[in-house]
């Protein structure tokens, strides 16, 4: 495993190591940093990590200092990263190959930490050198290497784009929590008003159910005084005559 993976390693690099092989001494680490990996999968890595971090433009630059450590970069370009998380693959998920959700996390708790640090006035340190790449600096957030002349307080572009998203989706979630507050004291008002009218209704139902009731019984006690005084009437038409020609414009006698 460890001749397929040096066979993997540019050959530039192995041209570089010791018999153009890596040393037993190095062979148990060299597996350890396998673990978890298929060989295409760290063959990936070296790669990757051999253009990224910027060992090929180190060793073929005309004013760098080459490498100095052959066997230290084949150690690194094989080694897993700082995560760990086991399936995280310098920043992405090597299953999903979605971004890394913890090292996303990490790198906004030390963004976190180092604003902190600002704003007690305390130095946050200066940018460091990336080891083994001359002219290149190691961003103080996720500590990815960069070329060039370091950016003012040392964020990479990549870590610089995160904060102003992450700014952004701050101030997304503020205005949000702003319209749903808005939303429910709409809702309550809205409430409110329709149990308000509610209650009216009610009131407005129960007076004319009650003043219905009046009537109703008004009636019926009319119906009753009439039927009685046809009944005493006919049981006493003398004094119904009677009491007609005395004043017929009066109440009735009964």
């Amino acid at each position: 495993m460890v001749k397929t993976v040096v066979a993997a390693l540019p050959a530039e690099l192995v041209a570089l190591l010791p018999y153009r092989s890596l040393p037993r001494r190095n062979r148990r680490p060299f597996l350890d940093a396998m673990a978890g990996r298929t060989t295409a999968q760290i063959a990936d890595r070296i790669a990757r990590r051999w253009v990224q971090h910027g060992y090929e433009d180190t060793l073929h630059s005309a004013d760098g200092k080459g490498i100095g450590s052959a066997v230290g970069v084949a150690m690194a370009l094989v080694q897993p990263g700082e995560c760990p998380h086991p399936r995280c693959e310098d920043g992405y998920d090597i299953d999903s190959g979605e971004e890394c959700r913890i090292c996303v996390q990490r790198r906004a708790d030390r963004r976190a930490a180092k604003d902190a640090a600002a704003a007690a006035g305390k130095d946050t340190g200066p940018v460091r050198q990336a080891p083994h790449r001359p002219g290149w600096w190691q961003c103080t957030i996720c500590h990815n290497p960069g070329k060039g002349r370091a950016p003012r307080g040392g964020e990479c572009a990549r870590c610089r784009e995160e904060a102003a998203a992450a700014v952004q989706q701050l101030a997304a979630r503020w205005e949000q929590e702003a319209a749903d507050k808005e939303a429910e004291r709409q809702a309550a008002e809205e409430l409110i008003a329709d149990i308000e009218r509610q209650d009216q209704e009610r009131a407005a139902a129960e007076a004319q159910r009650i003043a219905d009731e009046r009537a109703a019984k008004q009636q019926t006690a009319d119906e009753e005084t009439v039927r009685l005084r046809a009944e005493l009437a006919a049981q006493y038409p003398e004094l119904a005559a009677v009491s007609g020609s005395v004043d017929s414009s009066g109440p009735p006698p009964f």
